[in-house]
Order: structure tokens, then C-alpha cells, then sequence
């Protein structure tokens, strides 16, 4: 996309300041920017990007410091969903309930006391004081923890204060998130050891973070019951497979079971889960692997390793809540992955369509339809398809979908052989238009096969194509 023509004007300024000049414009930036002002940040950040890609990390690390939002939503940032589907769920809060709430704030509960404390962790931030911002940063946590609490027991149910604040914020599930949020806020203190000490990714849950989580459940049981169960989750959050925390919840809650565990506040862990497997299962029932093969794999790949870890954690009872649900999600799981399935040949045979010669019509030998040029739109949908098809492979016995994936796996494969055989004989055809038609098939059936089978064979396939278009040339 061609620049406009202020961004031309405006990188032919910027580009006249010296360095000393150029840094003393990226700090005013990022003062507004932490402030809430209005200036383009992002429009005056572009346009000096090609010299700030010639400064050291350091330099380049400039406008990522976190505003006073951002610090506000530390203490609870392991919750935070980009959408919310469905109802409110505890232990997730949505990103779009954030602003309402700081609004909230700023402009009724703390209009001026919010604002003392925004400029203070700006200034503390550009001077580069931890220890005051540390400080400022605890300060914000408990004022607006008090404040959102307060406002939240002034709405008693029923009341119109209540239906007023709904409004207010956009909604009772942000009235419910802010209510988690103040939870957390009101115990930030308390997380913050426990959180600067853990690693963003963490590979397997390891005695000693088990020790860690089990001390902050103490700690906040004993302080505030309520925030408890918030110790496995945010760690949760960090685990490359979080279905390790039921190693934990087993010991807190004295029991294995899913029955007994979901009846105790820490069940919270097990809720979630599920309900990260129920929103996978929504994923594959509305995204076509023909459209996007990585997204369907990605859910298809996250359910298995949850459905599979659950049972491997705990003991899944059949009368059971949780293996109710369990059970229902891996049903709609194979059945939805078994209609993809079977809908694969098809995809296969638009992207290479085939005719039928010969005076027995539909009956008589079949052989590629050069009529028309290659659709580009449906070999992609093919190659596509052929993809999920290779990746679904691993997951087959774990979603119940071994036999639907052999029967399409072998249509396709007899249909890839007969359209190589015959695609070759049309690369010896003396009609010149032909033979040109032909080879983009060529390519095009070639690039199915390197998928479905190997690049080896791919590659032999289109040599064997341009020796038989070269033989008719001969």
C-alpha cells in the first residue's frame, strides 16, 4: 500500500533531528501516551521506526512501558479473555469490561484521587524510580480495590442503584468482572512475591511451584477465603499443560474424584478447563479446515490434550457433572470432525475435476476436464483440506475418527492416481492449447501430493510431466 502523503511529509521532518532531538520527541511521546493524551503516537512512532531500528534494544524497548492501566490489571491480568462467549464465568474476566471500570473510577469514584495516582506512576515510570513506582503501583491496587467494593455494596440487589451502575458499566457481566477484579486488587500484596517469581512459560509443574502454589492458598485462605482458589489458577495459566494443577487441587480439596473436587471452591481449575474445551468444540463446529486447516488443528490439538489429561489427572466418574460434560463435548467433537472428514474427497475432486469419455457417458473411463482453466480459489480449498487431513492423523484414535479418516484418505489417494496417470497422457496430446492447459494441472496436482504423500514424490511427478509434454513436442 503506497504511503500517504502525510506520512511522507512527516517522515521528511522527523528525519532532519538530530539523535538528541529525535529521543527528547519519543519520551514527550511516551509522557503523553501514559497520560492518556491525544497526540498520533503510533502515526509519529512509524514514521521513525526506520531509525529507531538503527538504535540499541534498549532504545527500542522505549514505548513499552505499561501505563496505569495496564498496572491496574496486574494482579488479575492471568483472567483476562479477548471475548467473552456466553455468560460471565468466574475466573474470567473480559478485556472490554477494563475501560468501563477505569471510567467508572476516574470519572465517579475516585475523580480526583485516580488521577493523583495515574500522574504519580507516570512520573515514577519516566524517571525510572522502582521503588516509587512499586509504591504508587500498591497504592492504585488498594484505593480502587476499596472503591470498587464500596460501589458494588451501595447496589444492593434490586435497587436502582444497581440497574443504574449496570448501565453505567455496559452490563451486569462487567459489573461482575469488576467485582473479581476488586477481589484481587484487594489482595495484589499478597500475589506479587508469588508472581514476580514465576516464569511467563512454564513446561511442567515442578515440586517446587506445587510448594509455592500450595503456600499462597494458605496464606490467602486464611486471609481472604474467597481469593484461594485463585493461587492455582493464575500458576494455571503459566503451565504448558495446565491439567497438571489437578496434582494440587487433589491435595487441597483431600479427594481424586471430579465428583467430590467440583463440589469445593478450588474446582474452579476443572471448571475452566472444560470450559476451554467447550469453547474448542464451538471453534470446530463453525471454522472450515478448507478455509483454515491451522485453526482447526490448533483447537482440534487443544481439546485432545485437555480431554486426555483431565482423565489422566483425575478419576472421571460417569454420574458425574464434569463426565457429563466431558463425555457430550468428545461426542460433538468426532462427530463434527467426522462430517470434515467425509467431505474431503469432495474438496479434492473441484480442485482436479475429472469427465467422463467414451460413448458410456457417466460409466465410461474418466479423465481430466481441461475445459477450463485451473479455480484457484477451490485448489486452495483442496490443498487446505489435504492439510487438516495430514494433521488430523495424530488425533484420530484420541477424537474417534480412525475410520473416517482411512475411507477419505484412501478415496483420495486412488483419485490422486488415476488423475496422475491420466493427466500425463494429456501432456501428449499434439493440441498445444491442450498441453499447456495440462501442465498447470500438472503443477496443481503436484502440489496436492506433496502434501498427501511427500515432495519426493512431487517433484518426480513433474518431471514425469515435462518429459511426456516434451516427448509430444519431439
Amino acid at each position: 500500500m503506497a504511503e500517504s502523503r502525510t506520512i511522507r511529509q512527516l517522515k521528511q521532518v522527523l528525519s532532519t533531528l538530530n539523535s538528541a532531538d529525535t529521543e527528547k520527541l519519543i519520551v514527550a511521546l511516551e509522557r503523553d501516551k501514559l497520560a492518556g493524551g491525544n497526540l498520533p503516537h503510533d502515526l509519529i512512532l512509524g514514521a521513525l521506526r526506520p531509525r529507531l531500528q538503527a538504535e540499541d534494544d534498549e532504545k527500542k524497548k522505549r514505548g513499552g512501558a505499561p501505563t496505569p492501566v495496564r498496572h491496574l490489571c496486574w494482579p488479575f491480568e492471568e483472567l483476562l479473555v479477548n471475548r467473552r462467549s456466553g455468560p460471565k464465568h468466574r475466573g474470567r474476566v473480559a478485556r472490554t469490561s477494563i475501560m468501563p471500570v477505569w471510567s467508572w473510577l476516574a470519572e465517579d469514584r475516585l475523580p480526583d484521587a485516580l488521577e493523583d495516582i495515574s500522574q504519580r506512576i507516570v512520573d515514577h515510570t519516566l524517571a525510572k524510580d522502582a521503588d516509587g513506582l512499586a509504591a504508587a503501583t500498591e497504592v492504585l491496587h488498594a484505593t480502587c480495590a476499596e472503591a470498587i467494593r464500596d460501589g458494588l455494596d451501595e447496589a444492593s440487589p434490586g435497587s436502582k442503584k444497581k440497574r443504574l451502575l449496570i448501565e453505567r458499566l455496559g452490563g451486569e457481566e462487567v459489573l461482575e468482572d469488576a467485582r473479581e477484579m476488586a477481589l484481587l486488587l484487594a489482595v495484589a500484596p499478597r500475589l506479587s512475591e508469588f508472581k514476580r517469581g514465576m516464569p511467563k512459560n512454564i513446561a511442567e509443574l515442578t515440586p517446587e511451584l506445587t510448594h509455592q502454589v500450595r503456600d499462597l492458598f494458605d496464606e490467602l485462605a486464611a486471609a481472604q477465603p474467597d481469593a484461594a482458589p485463585y493461587a492455582a489458577l493464575i500458576a494455571m495459566r503459566h503451565i504448558a499443560k495446565p491439567w497438571q494443577m489437578f496434582r494440587i487441587v487433589k491435595g487441597v480439596a483431600h479427594t481424586n474424584t471430579d465428583v467430590l473436587i467440583s463440589r469445593t471452591d478450588i474446582s474452579i481449575v476443572g471448571e475452566l478447563l472444560l470450559l476451554d474445551m467447550e469453547e474448542a468444540v464451538d471453534c470446530l463446529e463453525n471454522v472450515d479446515p478448507a478455509e483454515d486447516p491451522k485453526g482447526v488443528l490448533e483447537k482440534l490439538k487443544l481439546f485432545t490434550q485437555i480431554s486426555r489429561g483431565i482423565t489422566e489427572e483425575i478419576g472421571v466418574r460417569r454420574d458425574g457433572a464434569w463426565a457429563t460434560r466431558l463425555m457430550s463435548a468428545r461426542g460433538a467433537v468426532s462427530e463434527i470432525i467426522r462430517e470434515r472428514i467425509d467431505r474431503a474427497p469432495t474438496r479434492v475432486i473441484k480442485a482436479l475435476p475429472m469427465r467422463s469419455t467414451g460413448r458410456f457417458g457417466r460409466g465410461g473411463p474418466s479423465r481430466p476436464d481441461l475445459s477450463k482453466e485451473v479455480d484457484p480459489l477451490a485448489l486452495e480449498r483442496g490443498i487446505k483440506t489435504v492439510r487438516f487431513l495430514e494433521g488430523a492423523r495424530k488425533y484420530a484414535q484420541a477424537g474417534s475418527f480412525v475410520g473416517a479418516l482411512n475411507a477419505a484418505v484412501t478415496e483420495i489417494d486412488k483419485y490422486l492416481d488415476d488423475y496422475e496417470r491420466t493427466i500425463l497422457d494429456e501432456l501428449r496430446s499434439e493440441d498445444a492449447a491442450l498441453r499447456d492447459r495440462g501442465e498447470t494441472y500438472l503443477d496443481a496436482v503436484a502440489s496436492l501430493v506433496e502434501i498427501f504423500r511427500s515432495a519426493e514424490e512431487a517433484s518426480l511427478l513433474r518431471k514425469r510431466g515435462m518429459l511426456a509434454k516434451d516427448s509430444a513436442i519431439a
